[in-house]
């Protein structure tokens, strides 16, 4: 029994909770995820269903007071943030799920359908005949669909409502998987999407389209930038793919940091391919947490600014921060945001001058040097 996970240890799969760019203030944890999160344990602590031997999810995210109990856990998620919270907070923690001898999976629904589908398609592939499995997601983000999918594959299921949350509930039954499982576990995977050329998946953000900020801050990359470039919040790739392009020869060293390691896998995809001479680090990372000081000529970044639904610039705050910190003097920073975004203040702040480079169609690229 790999990982101590067996009869005696149910272990409980949290997979992908919540968009991959949630941003509230002062960190990454939404109110939405940790609604849901609390849902996902309601049917445990009301008797609903038998709490396992090890304890009982509260938060994927963990930024809080968790019980003790909780941290023999096996915890399953490639954000970095949630991975850092969870491993400080005494769970073992993985990136990946291994195969083992599982009891029960828990699901924590995204706001990405196809990615939701994928998640449950993978719990029930890893669960034994007779496992539970438990999914949660906000009512606001197309639960009942989801439940709806899943009565259609599995047959009838158990359910409550709590905490602005669906949970629902249902054991692996002993026949042949569902034909539908086939089409869940495509329609989440990573791809060659069409319509932008590049290597992405569900979940991603801007997976299967070019971000209008992105191309505009992309527009000023064929300009000074030359040296070593730091991509913070890279995701996919784009614009370190079309600095490449905008720059050969130019860019002697490109490091992307990113928070999501889906995203982060995929880059290296979109961005190997047009390294030339130039030399690619790519960093699992949340820059949140601080960069390295004083190496990089320039940086680019389209920093998120969501929490859940609503605008919140602190994240974007904390982006221009530690891009003033990973750049040496002289050093410059091109930002692309929204243009009701007030990021002004927090360049002037760590900046020696600031100017708008660029304006269009609701965006603006500002320039900081050091």
């Amino acid at each position: 029994m790999a990982g101590g996970c067996g009869v005696t240890a149910p272990c409980y799969t949290l997979l992908p909770a919540g968009s991959r760019h949630s941003t509230p203030a002062g960190g990454w944890v939404t109110r939405s995820a940790m609604s849901i999160a609390k849902a996902l344990h309601h049917p445990f602590a009301a008797g609903m269903l038998p709490l396992p031997v090890s304890g009982f999810i509260l938060n994927v995210q963990a930024d809080a007071e968790l019980p003790p109990g909780l941290r023999a856990l096996i915890c399953v998620t490639g954000f970095k943030p949630a991975h850092n919270a969870l491993t400080a907070a005494g769970f073992r923690v993985v990136q990946t799920l291994a195969e083992a001898d599982y009891q029960a999976g828990l699901c924590l629904m995204t706001k990405h359908k196809a990615e939701s589908l994928a998640s449950i398609a993978q719990a029930w592939d890893a669960l034994p005949v007779g496992g539970l499995l438990v999914c949660s997601g906000d009512n606001d983000t197309g639960v009942t669909s989801l439940m709806k999918a899943v009565k259609e594959a599995f047959g009838e299921v158990e359910s409550l409502s709590k905490y602005h949350a669906r949970v629902f509930w249902w054991r692996k039954g002993a026949g042949a998987a569902p034909a539908l499982l086939a089409d869940w576990r495509a329609g989440g995977a990573v791809r060659p999407v069409a319509a932008t050329g590049f290597t992405a998946g569900p979940g991603m953000h801007g997976w299967n389209k070019i971000d209008i900020g992105s191309r505009l801050l992309a527009a000023q990359f064929p300009g000074a930038i030359r040296g070593r470039v730091a991509d913070l919040g890279a995701g996919w790739g784009y614009l370190s793919a079309e600095l490449l392009r905008a720059a050969p020869g130019r860019i002697t060293g490109l490091d992307l940091y990113e928070a999501d390691a889906a995203s982060l896998a995929a880059a290296a995809v979109n961005v190997a391919p047009l390294a030339g001479g130039t030399v690619l680090k790519y960093h699992w990372a949340d820059v949140t947490a601080g960069l390295p000081r004083g190496r990089f000529d320039w940086v680019i970044t389209n920093p998120p600014f969501h929490a859940g639904k609503a605008t919140d610039v602190t994240l974007g705050s904390q982006f221009i921060t530690r891009a003033a910190e990973a750049l040496g003097s002289g050093g410059t920073l091109l930002l692309v945001a929204n243009k009701h975004l007030p990021y002004e203040a927090v360049v002037d702040k760590h900046f020696k001058s600031r100017r708008t480079v660029a304006e269009a169609d609701g965006f603006k690229v500002i320039e900081g040097k050091r």
